[in-house]
């Protein structure tokens, strides 16, 4: 794992906790957006003197009365589960050998907008969260077609793995993600309208 040029150990080992915690998620095709965890599995946390507190707010290092600290600040956070999702994601020869087809075909699906990646220093990687049983998810294709073509990748990972309270049935105990509704063999339209609902907000 690579780490912020110029960072502070603190800084460095909050990347590190944010960027297993991610790859951990991932894994399991669970959200990234969870609190990062020590070994003990409690919530990271950082302990500020009464000096390190006031020289933070002398430089308006505090917003809303809370301190950025290396654990909850939003970039350190950002990189680390953006870092994870690019090590945890198929290469486009792995894409192409689970779904049995050539690599020119992954390129083409890629184009066309029926398999998501992201291109990074001149290769691309597809997130797992789009594959079950060396197949794309049924409905693939026309929901990520439906989505902003602008969404960040990290947003894209998470919305397809984030239980969604439109995805529900009166039988189900709890919403479902975009991902299990469309393995589930539920309408592909449903989350379709989700999808088409991003633009708009």
């Amino acid at each position: 794992m690579r780490h912020l040029p110029g960072s502070t150990a603190a800084e460095t080992d909050a990347l590190a906790k944010w960027y297993a915690a991610a790859r951990a998620a991932l894994a399991r095709n669970r959200p990234m957006t969870i609190a990062a965890t020590t070994t003990s599995g409690q919530a990271a946390h950082w302990d500020l003197t009464a000096a390190e507190t006031a020289a933070l707010q002398a430089v308006g290092a505090f917003k809303d009365e809370t301190p950025i600290r290396p654990d909850n600040d939003p970039p350190i956070r950002s990189q680390a589960q953006y870092m994870a999702l690019l090590e945890e994601s198929l290469s486009a020869a792995q894409a192409a050998k689970l779904l049995s087809v050539d690599v020119s075909r992954i390129r083409q699906r890629l184009r066309e907008r029926s398999l998501f990646g992201i291109e990074n220093e001149g290769n691309w990687r597809l997130p797992r969260f789009q594959f079950e049983r060396r197949r794309a998810i049924p409905g693939l294709a026309q929901v990520l077609k439906a989505l902003p073509e602008d969404l960040f990748p990290l947003d894209v990972a998470d919305w397809f793995v984030l239980p969604d309270a439109d995805l529900q049935l009166d039988s189900d105990a709890a919403p479902l993600s975009p991902r299990d509704w469309l393995l589930s063999g539920r309408p592909v339209e449903t989350v379709i309208a989700v999808a088409r609902d991003l633009t708009r907000t």
